[in-house]
């Protein structure tokens, strides 16, 4: 679909070039022809060596993992490190003789007999299974190849295996967090950038908010606080993202864009949950916890100043980036004061901020933030039809003051609008 879209604009762009004299027929029509190829075409090749070498790694883990006592422990050892080292040589001449994609299969398939060889050694030596420092090893070796030969594949082998590493460790301890993960993460971070990948950066993003996931109670229970203290530090964190990939996207859109439309999708879903009243409590070691605060609050305020200052956010914008940030500061305020307001001031704000988040992507040209804003909006009034309200008369009543709210900021929102035209015009004239 996306395709035909792209190609039915371009031929349309084509003309009005030829008009002008940008491009010449000739051009144009190889233009054409470039575009037309479908990607699934170019990529299948390399496509099914990817494959073929995950089925080859999978194979080696299997073989070590049936223990056949047909074959010595020496043979088998010889075995893996032969195929390893061929696998390595394979792959530089498949380089040199200019089959990347094959190049990168064969990169992929020694490194997953890499992971059959600590399988193995692990299997002589008697050593546990699950002990996270074997699968440690293996994604750095993933990661030393993405970033010597370079390779793509083995970065995001390198990811993949990082979660399976902070998922072993929390299976053996979930009292203490992690903190560990963040090591390797930063280097495959950097290496998403170095290589330009981005699939590479949304798997590196997503491992990052995964992380955060499932160490979440193990973090809220090491600083002895209730959920609503880390949700705050997480409304936050998604804030200096969005506002940091503002920042950055004249320099690098693609990877701006991508961050964006994860800290606008983070910062909307941590913020609803709001309405259903999370624990607030804190403990004697919650103490240690807000350095961690008031430095990422003063980092959303330190970059929303400086994509204000240069032209990017806008103040009506800004306005309501800082509401998101305001009416989650004051929540534990809000819900210590007056409970029964908590479902219907925060639902009320998320109805705003998704019909709020419609106009930023349109203003933008940021057809995510658009779509999702739609469908945040459309989310949050099926929950509160079905869950929050009491009765059908309650739910009349609080839709007709959301629609009159939006009516009547849907007004001063234009009349601010055609101020600024005016303003702008006389300026002109």
């Amino acid at each position: 679909m996306w395709q035909r879209a792209y190609l039915y604009r371009l031929k349309r762009d084509i003309d009005l070039w030829i008009e002008r004299g940008w491009v010449t027929p000739a051009n144009a029509e190889a233009i054409l022809k470039q575009a037309e190829e479908k990607p699934s075409a170019r990529r299948m090749p390399a496509i099914l060596a990817i494959l073929g070498a995950v089925l080859i790694g999978f194979a080696v883990m299997s073989f070590v993992a049936a223990n056949w006592n047909e074959i010595s422990k020496l043979a088998k050892l010889v075995m893996i490190f032969a195929a390893l080292w061929l696998s390595w040589g394979a792959a530089f001449v498949l380089e040199r003789r200019a089959h990347p994609a094959f190049a990168q299969a064969a990169v992929l398939i020694g490194l997953g007999i890499f992971g059959g060889g600590i399988m193995l050694i692990a299997q002589i030596y008697h050593i546990v299974t699950d002990d996270p420092g074997g699968v440690l090893a293996w994604c750095i070796a993933s990661l030393a190849a993405a970033w010597l030969l370079p390779s793509r594949p083995a970065l995001a082998l390198g990811i993949l295996l990082m979660l399976v590493w902070t998922s072993f460790t929390l299976g053996i301890s979930e009292k203490t967090p992690h903190w560990a993960f963040w090591i390797p993460w930063i280097a495959a971070f950097a290496l998403s950038l170095r290589l330009s990948w981005l699939p590479g950066f949304h798997l590196a993003l997503l491992a990052a908010f995964v992380w955060q996931a499932i160490w979440a109670v193990s973090i809220a229970e090491t600083f002895l606080m209730d959920p609503a203290w880390l949700l705050l530090f997480y409304v936050f964190e998604a804030l200096a993202i969005w506002l940091a990939a503002m920042l950055f996207s004249a320099r690098s859109p693609r990877f701006a864009s991508t961050a964006e439309a994860y800290a606008i999708f983070l910062t909307f879903a941590l913020f609803w949950i709001w309405q259903i009243s999370p624990d607030r409590g804190v403990g004697e070691a919650a103490a240690l916890f807000w350095p961690f605060l008031i430095a990422i609050l003063a980092a959303v305020a330190v970059l929303a100043v400086l994509a204000v200052t240069r032209g990017i956010l806008a103040m009506r914008d800004a306005l309501a980036i800082a509401a998101i940030a305001l009416a989650s500061l004051v929540y534990p305020a809000v819900d210590s004061a007056a409970p029964a307001l908590v479902p219907w001031v925060y639902a009320a704000l998320f109805l705003a901020l998704s019909a709020w988040l419609v106009s930023y992507g349109t203003a933008h040209d940021f057809r995510f933030a658009v779509n999702f804003g739609f469908v945040a909006f459309g989310a949050e009034v099926l929950w509160l039809y079905f869950e929050t309200m009491g009765t059908l008369l309650d739910t009349a009543i609080f839709f007709a003051l959301g629609g009159i709210l939006l009516i009547a900021g849907s007004v001063v929102m234009e009349r601010m609008r055609r101020r600024l035209v005016a303003q702008v015009e006389g300026d002109a004239a």
